[in-house]
């Protein structure tokens, strides 16, 4: 792979550790050490100001704003409804004056740097002496249950400097998003308290009290969006002073300050920094009962799974069926907190196995959008519904009309998502009060997007884009074909089996849903074109593919990493370079549809041009290469994923987390390593331990029953908490396994 580590921090199981300041990778490290609760995230910026460059951002799920300036365009089915994820008020806002002297966060000025982000508790702690004057120290939590609740820490101890200190805690509404100013206004604000919105008539209101053991006086000044209280006080001792945080958001209409005050006072009268930290502490302590990754034998990916699972908890919980899971999170504003197909093919499967409920409320979110997804698809001249590729709120906000026009995963990603949620909950319910209408739709949309040949003995997909992204405008690209496919076939057979359902007769009349419609849909299946060659094994990728200019990946030197940073736009399409995984990423989603001699056929023939240029490519490399027996290569493959924004391998994590990789992480261990197969008639596992670890142990959520299952070399052992009521298949020997311990040896 032609990308290297950009190791700094400090490696160990619980928690991130910086050790001495890295100017030079200050951004990267404001990403890193980001909170989130699902609720709302905070980067991990300086609270007292930097002298130099900083993303001050505070953002909160489903808060967006719509650009001033939309240059719309002439040609039909380009989006013209753009929104982003707005940066919101900083409440962590704070200023510390020495005497006169205003102190600002400069390196030239401060010895003795740590910061620190604990798994346990969720508290990030930053700590550093100021010219042997004094030492300060700030801590910030979020709440991981009472999501509009946040507390900072302040503590200044005195080593040299005894006399006057000045600190001012605030609520700033003048943040930078896009490093420009402007975006929200201050409706209204009075002591501790700011109300601001954002012209999409959405608003945020942000209170706090301060408790403090020392005497002080205060003064409370509010102008230019800006509500500041300022304390007086002696530094002859320690100073400690905690900072209780209520975030409130109304994404309807703008409510008076009234409602909101109260509102907000009911949750600062029972709110503590040390409440939350002992509400925290209990959270991941049950959390990580259930879900933790043990890895024994090798600690910088033992460090980099849990760093991956800890995020993951913080930026979703299934709290919402209003949320959806942005490629960035809620650490950043890269990709405009857009979310993508990501969160059906590589988020779903995590949460369906560890916290199924969370699995079902995203795939609502598709739900409660599909009258978008409607509109989009008669943007586009086709019935049905296609869904966005990047959204906040269920609208096409892709300005690339190459991306938003020509990318039909998204789409294919919720028909497959239902049905893998489906198939692997027995949650017909579901299925038939909300999954059937999607289905019918999503059928729809790919039976009127594509076409037949001219002599109608093929169907497929004209100028489309793949999964990879370095190929434009392609025809019959093989993914998008299968998984068409596989989308119309699952309706039908939904179709044929709960046609008599009451519910899903009313679906029907509603759609006006008829026989004659499945059965076209039935032809096309049927004439499905998937360009295969049965001599080699190998998909083509898409018609032309084999013929197209050969890029040695390996000869593009690491600065030109990001591509798109450093590369003319159009050179990216002009070779058979692979951004990420498309014919092996549908072999990956129909594991036991491919035999093993095709797998590896299509892997040997496909990974060697792969720049895994998308953080989510070297997880199902992973996947693969572990089934395929290239064990060190699969372990390769999985640092790459469990240390993608730890290590920055892709030179961008200054802009937030690729926080649907780190979901991509834990795939990588339970399907990879774990060899779990969940899309076949019942679940598969086929563990192996990597040779440089002793051993491993994960766990799963089946059918309500939780397994605890440890790898090592000799044996798997596998820990019930009730009894399984579906059959598990181990090593190709079919269980009924009852509350309990069962050990199984190793199969070769």
């Amino acid at each position: 792979m032609a990308k290297i580590a950009q190791r700094y921090l400090d490696i160990d199981p619980w928690k991130l550790i910086e050790s001495g300041f890295h100017e030079d990778r200050a951004l990267v490290s404001e990403s890193l050490f980001s909170l989130s609760n699902e609720y709302m995230g905070v980067r991990g910026y300086f609270d007292e100001g930097y002298v130099k460059e900083t993303l001050i951002g505070t953002y909160f799920n489903g808060i967006y704003e719509i650009p001033k300036d939309i240059r719309r365009s002439h040609y039909k089915g380009i989006s013209d409804k753009l929104h982003y994820m707005v940066n919101a008020a900083n409440p962590f806002y704070v200023r510390i004056y020495i005497g006169d002297e205003l102190h600002i966060f400069d390196p030239k000025k401060i010895e003795g740097y740590s910061r620190t982000l604990d798994f346990k508790t969720g508290e990030a702690t930053r700590t550093y002496q100021v010219s042997n004057l004094f030492e300060i120290t700030f801590k910030k939590i979020l709440n991981m249950k009472t999501y509009q609740i946040a507390h900072q820490k302040v503590i200044v101890k005195p080593i040299t400097y005894f006399g006057s200190i000045t600190l001012a805690f605030g609520i700033d509404f003048n943040t930078m998003h896009w490093g420009k100013p402007g975006y929200w206004d201050l409706i209204e604000a009075k002591k501790n308290l700011s109300l601001g919105a954002t012209t999409t008539n959405q608003s945020v209101y942000v209170g706090y009290k301060l408790d403090t053991r020392s005497d002080y006086q205060s003064s409370v000044t509010i102008e230019n969006k800006l509500n500041l209280e300022t304390l007086n006080l002696n530094l002859n001792t320690t100073i400690e002073i905690d900072k209780t945080i209520v975030s409130l958001i109304d994404k309807t209409k703008i409510r008076d300050l009234i409602f909101f005050e109260e509102e907000a006072n009911k949750l600062l009268s029972v709110s503590s920094y040390d409440q939350t930290l002992k509400d925290n502490t209990k959270f991941f302590e049950e959390y990580w009962a259930k879900n933790d990754i043990q890895i024994n034998g090798d600690a910088l990916n033992q460090q980099g799974i849990r760093y991956c699972l800890f995020q993951l908890v913080g930026t979703y919980q299934g709290v919402s069926e209003h949320n959806n899971i942005g490629a960035k999170g809620l650490t950043g504003e890269a990709y405009s907190g857009h979310a993508f197909w990501d969160s059906e093919t590589y988020c779903i499967p995590v949460y369906l196995f560890t916290n199924p409920k969370a699995a079902k409320n995203l795939l609502m979110f598709r739900y409660n959008t599909l009258s978008q997804a409607r509109k989009r698809a008669k943007e586009l001249d086709c019935n049905g519904a296609c869904y966005p590729i990047a959204t906040l709120n269920g609208d096409e906000a892709c300005d690339l009309w190459q991306h938003a026009s020509l990318q039909f995963q998204p789409t294919s990603a919720v028909a497959y998502a239902i049905w893998h949620y489906v198939k692997n909950t027995k949650d017909t319910e579901f299925l038939i009060h909300y999954g059937f209408e999607m289905l019918v739709e999503i059928a729809r949309f790919f039976s009127s997007r594509g076409q037949y040949n001219h002599d109608e003995t093929k169907f497929g997909y004209y100028g489309v884009m793949g999964p990879d992204e370095f190929q434009m405008m392609v025809n019959h690209n093989a993914y998008t074909n299968l998984l068409a496919k596989t989308s119309m076939e699952y309706l039908i057979e939904v179709y044929e089996t709960y046609q008599k359902n009451h519910k899903v007769q009313e679906v029907m009349n509603k759609l006006n849903l008829k026989d004659s419609e499945i059965e076209v849909m039935r032809r096309k299946c049927q004439l499905m074109y998937l360009p295969y060659d049965e001599t080699t094994k190998i998909y083509e990728q898409h018609e032309g593919f084999h013929d197209l200019p050969h890029l040695d990946i390996h000869s593009i030197p690491v600065t030109d990493f990001p591509l798109y940073a450093n590369w003319s736009y159009d050179r990216i399409y002009r070779n058979d370079m692979i951004k990420q995984p498309d014919v092996l990423m549908f072999m990956f989603l129909y594991s036991t549809q491919f035999d093993l001699e095709t797998k590896k056929a299509n892997y040997d023939y496909y990974e060697p041009k792969t720049i895994h240029e998308s953080s989510l490519s070297p997880s199902i490399h992973s996947i693969l290469a572990s089934e395929l027996g290239y064990k060190k290569e699969a372990l390769d493959f999985f640092g790459f994923a469990t240390r993608m924004d730890l290590d920055d391998y892709n030179r961008n994590a200054r802009e937030g987390l690729h926080i649907t990789s780190i979901a991509a992480a834990w795939v990588n261990i339970v399907y990879g390593f774990g060899g779990l197969r969940s899309d076949g008639e019942i679940i598969k596992l086929s563990p192996y331990c990597p040779e440089s670890w002793t051993s491993y142990q994960f766990h799963l959520q089946l059918f309500g029953s939780n397994i605890q299952v440890y790898v090592d070399k000799e044996n798997i052992t596998l820990t019930l908490d009730k009894d399984l009521d579906e059959p598990i298949e181990i090593y190709h020997e079919v269980y009924k396994l009852k509350k309990g311990i069962y050990k199984i040896h190793v199969a070769n």
